[in-house]
């Protein structure tokens, strides 16, 4: 702003463009001005459609209080499981506080978990999100560090010390000395109870396998379809027998009660 020359009863001010400069927006709505006095309408049209949508995509998620959500991005998950779920979530608990321990959980440090600790390693205290106490050292799993140290040759050296690390007394450490003065486990001594404790309780293992391999050689015979072992019954006759189908009376151990049930079944080959 400027004030003009001359007598000092008569001064003029004249506005210059840095003044007042134009505020956001003011070029694009004199341009709609000469547009709509041009007569180009449908390029106005479109040009407010465009600030629409591009106005509703600056506000992000839309959640509604009847729990519609729109304006969600093409490229995030439109499921409850996604950030637009969480998101849903985060603004429903402030009308709702109590639902807040429902998805996002419990405080870790109410868990045993020292996260301020400038050392995070949580396997030697850390006992699991279901336990009330802290891990305590007999508690500790060190099969692998002193029975198979030396055939894991895929585990690190630095894993290995933290392991031996560990405060085990002298005396639980006996594995290394007595391993290979064990005799080896004689299935043909062990009673079917025991097989069949193998069985169930070690599945995937050898011994499951070495345990099925020791009851068919006891005349038991495992059925696919009822998923059940079964052998002839001493008591019972076969009722008719071909050389792919079988009828009559069987024992099937049932591992629910632990015990053998006599029933009458047909059963194929």
């Amino acid at each position: 702003m400027r004030a003009g020359e001359g007598s000092s009863g008569n001064s003029e001010f004249h506005i210059q463009n840095e003044d007042f400069p134009a505020l956001p927006g003011a070029t694009h709505l004199e341009s709609t001005h000469s547009q709509l006095k041009s007569g180009n309408s449908d390029n106005v049209v479109q040009d407010a459609r465009y600030l629409d949508r591009s106005n509703i995509e600056k506000l992000g998620i839309i959640t509604s209080p009847d729990g519609l959500v729109k304006n969600i991005p093409p490229t995030m998950l439109a499921d409850q499981f996604g950030m637009a779920g969480l998101l849903t979530f985060l603004r429903a608990i402030e009308l709702d506080p109590q639902i807040v321990g429902l998805a996002l959980g419990h405080d870790l440090t109410n868990l045993g978990l020292n996260l301020n600790a400038p050392e995070r390693n949580v396997y030697a205290t850390f006992a699991g999100p279901w336990s009330d106490v802290s891990c305590r050292v007999q508690d500790m799993d060190t099969k692998v560090t002193f029975e198979r140290q030396f055939d894991l040759a895929v585990l690190s050296f630095l894993f290995f010390n933290q392991l031996l690390s560990l405060q085990v007394p002298d005396e639980y450490m006996t594995n290394l000395s007595i391993r290979d003065k064990l005799p080896g486990i004689k299935l043909n001594k062990l009673s079917e109870d025991v097989l069949f404790y193998l069985f169930y309780n070690c599945p995937g293992e050898i011994y499951q396998m070495a345990a099925a391999n020791e009851l068919y050689g006891r005349d038991w015979r495992f059925h696919k379809t009822q998923c059940v072992w079964l052998t002839r019954s001493q008591y019972g006759v076969v009722k008719e027998q071909t050389s792919v189908f079988e009828r009559g009376s069987y024992n099937v151990f049932d591992p629910t009660q632990w015990r053998k049930v006599r029933i009458f079944l047909n059963q194929r080959e």
